[in-house]
């Protein structure tokens, strides 16, 4: 509408009307734009059976990342990890075929790490393997033997390495910071948990709208419920205490914004995560992509408003005196760059 139409458009029509009609065309764009934004993620995302190479790095990730986690459990189970050696095997295939570079890929080096640490744990306690053998190709369970074991698999996180956080400079606490799933028994300071919440308050936003809400939930009856709706972490103890980080609806003003409480609770999120790690304090940041029931019950259980959207739990707690978890190799700032000159 150009300058003109519009000055007519508000010297003609009611305020009233104006504001509603205003308020018609974002609820249109809204739709339209969401069903876009829809058909874009259905288009891309990585589903079963992808040949594309980044899909198929995606898919090979997550499955490695599940030895991952499995060699870092305290209570570790040999033989763990059927459903995924029913699937890697031909991914890796799949990703020697669309990589021609195959052997220097990050996802293929790490997961040649997680399995050489599976396979090397199960040999030294003389369990028998035979089985995820026969899966893989010799030529990829020699590579599986002769595999770096320090581009995956698990590390030793020890409590005494955490005493000096607080003075630690940006860039080591944030290279030392890792997720941690298993927390000491001693009760969690809140104390701490609130200022790490106040350190995290210089978290850009929006034209400063500061839309994150964090609920910090530490009933153990609530804290299980909410992590079995989530479904991420079976198999480990409740954490001592969990953070629930929400975005509020309310501080958005157009339809464009409707993914922006994402973007700056991620944000806060990261903040909390470091604050967390500089007060000395283990987390585990976990997802809330639920589906609409997993929504509902989790609305629920916590007594959401519907004004408010989940972007992520953290589970905070004290660090046991050593504990393991995933290597999560990181790929290179140059890797995922591209400069635009």
């Amino acid at each position: 509408m150009s300058e003109k139409l519009r000055a007519v458009f508000h010297a003609c029509v009611p305020r009233p009307i104006a504001s509603a009609i205003r308020n018609l065309r974002q609820t249109l764009h809204l739709y339209k734009d969401s069903v876009l934004q829809a058909h874009r993620y259905n288009r891309n995302y990585s589903r079963v059976a992808s040949t594309e190479l980044t899909q198929l790095e995606t898919r090979i990730m997550f499955l490695s990342h599940q030895i991952e986690k499995g060699l870092s459990h305290s209570d570790f189970r040999y033989g763990f990890g059927r459903k995924v050696f029913l699937e890697l095997p031909a991914m890796l295939k799949s990703l020697e075929l669309a990589d021609s570079n195959y052997e220097e890929n990050t996802v293929f080096q790490e997961s040649m790490s997680a399995l050489h640490e599976y396979m090397e744990r199960h040999i030294r306690a003389g369990k028998d393997i035979s089985w995820q053998k026969s899966l893989f190709t010799n030529e990829q369970w020699n590579r599986i033997k002769s595999a770096n074991p320090s581009r995956g698999g698990s590390i030793v996180i020890r409590r005494s390495t955490k005493a000096n956080n607080s003075l630690l400079p940006y860039a080591q606490l944030n290279e030392h910071r890792h997720s941690v799933r298993e927390f000491s028994d001693e009760p969690v300071d809140v104390n701490l948990i609130e200022q790490a919440i106040d350190m995290a308050m210089r978290t850009p936003s929006v034209c400063n709208r500061q839309p994150t809400r964090v609920h910090l939930i530490l009933n153990p009856e609530i804290i299980t419920k909410a992590l079995a709706i989530q479904g991420g972490v079976r198999g480990y103890a409740a954490p001592p205490a969990l953070i629930l980080i929400t975005s509020d609806l309310r501080s958005f003003i157009t339809s464009y914004e409707r993914n922006e409480g994402f973007t700056d609770g991620g944000l806060f999120g990261m903040s909390l995560l470091l604050s967390l790690e500089s007060l000395g304090l283990a987390s585990c940041p976990l997802n809330t992509m639920f589906t609409a029931k997993a929504d509902k019950d989790t609305r629920k259980l916590l007594n959401l408003p519907d004004n408010e959207v989940p972007v992520m739990y953290i589970e905070v707690g004290n660090f046991l005196e050593e504990t393991r978890t995933c290597a999560s190799v990181r790929y290179t700032g140059n890797q995922i760059t591209t400069v635009i000159k």
